[in-house]
């Protein structure tokens, strides 16, 4: 089969270098050459190849046989022996080892390459082999039911954990026995022994269902009402190889026909539902199979295009753009899809804090306005006149609102509005979030789904945009209600625009504190030093800073704040850990390596402070990670009482030690 990996072991050089030229030629890729028994193995783990051409005599401790064995046992490799020795011993050692063919030298060209595609060939067909058989026993082992298999003597071959439960033997004691020897059942009347189900679909060939009331006496004397059929196991021709009996305990039926009526209904729903959900798998591996095939296309047309191009050319600048960018895209879905799985396994994990919604909000919608400004789409936002507390994960809660967002710019033409409000819901204890636009509109058959996976709504209107993955929504939904809040959507048709509405659980106010007025502190001036590329953010508080009394300087980008830190010498640096040339871990550990900056506090700001983000910010060389917005209160304290030895500072709820 060429285009397969191939280790060619082999202590002659000339021979060696003879055989990689001709695996070549004929398509194969030879990955390697090893001249002793050690470097075959180190080379086999090395480039797991596909097929090992392995000659008996070589030098070193141990000759191909012994590693043949040994490539073989730990990665199940297939072998092939080409030697000049053929005695019988030799034949009857290298047969240990399992090897898929034995060429002796000389040979041709031709029946090298037929023995190397049928070995590689019986490999594969060996591999499928056992995951049948893997998947199989696993099936079987796990089903609910008992399950006994025969063979056409009659003569039990297997019973599964169930079986062995319900019958009070193990697979051991009875495998190669007679079935009528363990499996004994009765009419649960009558007292009589019932015809052997395996016998009769012997006899006849066919499905035979159990009798009804019928008993098992299990191994302790016990009486199980049981139920179900057996049928044969035949071969491609017909014959009948063997009986499969598939039972189960049906004692709760026999005991109480109400809860029997009530478990057939259940049944008859779950039925349903299973019915609907395997319409539902259909349609989402169908929609997914799509979704992964489009940005694989490009990316697959693009590295065409890189291999025919120069590599400075324009036209593989665009090539890598469009990979970078289909890239971003395959593995935001696998995000995506990640976050609706664990949420649907109960699974996913909220990083609560009180927080205040308004400031969420109103950070959300500035760092989104550019793409409206982009877009040509008015955005337009209120909020509510007072503080709206919540116990939630902030990050969360910007991803969802970040997600309706970006919605409404992609959805709405240029000219359109969205709009974005807050407001409280007292009556219900509730914050009401909106965010209405003017775009293309929801059709209300696509509008009672819309929060399905890879749902997505009709794009008559504007054939020019594209439908996007559909996973948003449905994360927002999920995220949304593990807050104990409820999402909705509302629209009057194609053209009309587009309502969503987020309502979160409202928690008390906490205890009114004294606006703080950013007044000179006591404590002495520190120098500090911004880095984030939100110019705004970092001009405002600077400002901010400096009214206190601290020396501030900005930077806008990891290397700009490298330089300027050289010459400023700050004591203390906020680092955004977002940045574009160098991202703040980098910066850190460039500032914990340079002696003159090596001794400056470092904090971390981010908008995600989950324990993982503490910990690679640890890493990265922070002395504590802060929550994005900070909390200038919080700063003005620390930069009061953080001394010149750099002790670390009491964990609060907007600065996490690290």
């Amino acid at each position: 089969m060429p285009g397969s990996k191939i280790l060619i072991v082999e202590d002659e050089g000339i021979e060696a270098l003879d055989l990689q030229q001709r695996l070549t030629s004929q398509g194969y890729d030879a990955v390697d050459i090893a001249s002793t028994g050690e470097e075959a193995i180190q080379k086999a783990k090395e480039f797991s190849p596909d097929l090992v051409l392995m000659d008996i005599m070589l030098q070193g401790e141990i000759d191909g046989i012994t590693a043949a064995g040994q490539i073989r046992a730990d990665l199940d490799i297939p072998i092939i022996y080409i030697t000049a020795y053929a005695d019988e011993k030799t034949l009857q050692r290298a047969k240990l080892t399992e090897p898929h063919g034995y060429i002796v030298k000389p040979f041709r060209e031709r029946e090298l390459i037929i023995t190397i595609n049928m070995a590689l060939y019986k490999h594969i067909m060996e591999k499928k082999l056992k995951d049948s058989q893997k998947w199989l026993s696993t099936t079987l082992n796990s089903i609910g039911d008992g399950v006994i298999t025969t063979d056409q003597k009659g003569l039990i071959t297997f019973i599964n954990p169930v079986a062995e439960k319900t019958m009070g033997w193990t697979l051991e004691e009875v495998k190669g026995k007679k079935l009528t020897e363990v499996f004994n059942i009765i009419n649960m009347f009558t007292r009589k022994p019932t015809e052997n189900p395996v016998s009769r679909v012997l006899a006849e060939g066919c499905i035979v269902g159990l009798a009804n009331h019928t008993l098992l006496i299990s191994r302790d004397g016990r009486e199980i009402p049981i139920d179900d059929s057996a049928a044969p196991i035949k071969d491609d021709k017909g014959n009948v190889l063997g009986v499969v009996l598939v039972f189960r305990d049906v004692t709760e039926r026999i005991e109480s026909e109400k809860a029997l009526r009530e478990s057939n209904k259940r049944y008859r729903e779950m039925a349903e539902k299973l019915r609907e959900a395997d319409a539902n798998k259909n349609e989402f591996m169908a929609v997914l199979s799509h979704e992964l095939r489009n940005p694989l296309a490009s990316i697959h047309m693009s590295l065409c295009v890189l291999k025919r191009v120069d590599p400075g050319s324009q036209q593989a600048k665009k090539a890598i753009d469009i990979i970078e960018r289909q890239t971003e895209q395959l593995s935001h879905l696998v995000d995506d899809l990640l976050d609706i799985t664990r949420i649907n396994q109960n699974k996913f994990k909220l990083e609560l804090q009180h927080v205040e919604l308004n400031e969420i909000l109103r950070n959300t919608v500035e760092d989104h306005r550019p793409l409206f400004e982009k877009n040509g789409v008015c955005l337009e936002s209120t909020f509510a006149p007072f503080p709206l507390y919540l116990e939630a994960d902030q990050a969360r809660i910007v991803q969802v609102v970040g997600n309706l967002l970006h919605n409404a710019a992609k959805f709405t033409n240029s000219g359109g509005s969205t709009r974005v409000s807050l407001e409280a819901d007292t009556a219900n204890g509730q914050a009401v979030i909106r965010v209405a636009d003017t775009g293309i509109g929801i059709a209300p058959d696509v509008l009672k789904n819309l929060f399905r996976p890879f749902m997505q709504a009709s794009l008559a209107l504007n054939r020019n945009q594209r439908g996007g993955l559909g996973l948003g929504l449905a994360l927002s939904k999920g995220l949304i209600e593990l807050h104990g809040g409820s999402i909705t959507a509302n629209s009057d048709g194609p053209g009309k625009g587009t309502e969503f509405i987020i309502k979160l659980p409202l928690k008390e106010v906490p205890v009114e504190r004294p606006r703080t007025s950013y007044k000179k502190a006591s404590s002495q001036s520190r120098k500090v030093l911004i880095i984030d590329d939100n110019e705004d953010m970092a001009e405002c508080l600077r400002e901010l800073l400096e009214f206190c009394g601290h020396k501030v300087v900005v930077a806008f980008n990891g290397t700009e704040g490298i330089e300027k830190a050289r010459k400023f010498r700050p004591e203390f640096v906020l680092c955004d850990i977002g940045l574009p040339y160098l991202d703040g871990y980098e910066v850190a550990r460039i500032f914990r390596e340079d002696e003159l900056l090596k001794d400056s506090y470092l904090a971390a700001v981010s908008g995600y402070t989950l324990p993982e983000d503490l910990e690679r910010s640890s890493r990265a060389g922070f002395d504590c990670h802060l929550s994005k917005p900070v909390d200038l209160d919080k700063l003005n304290k620390m930069l009061s009482e953080i001394p010149n030895q750099q002790t670390s500072v009491e964990n609060t709820d907007a600065v996490s030690e690290v």
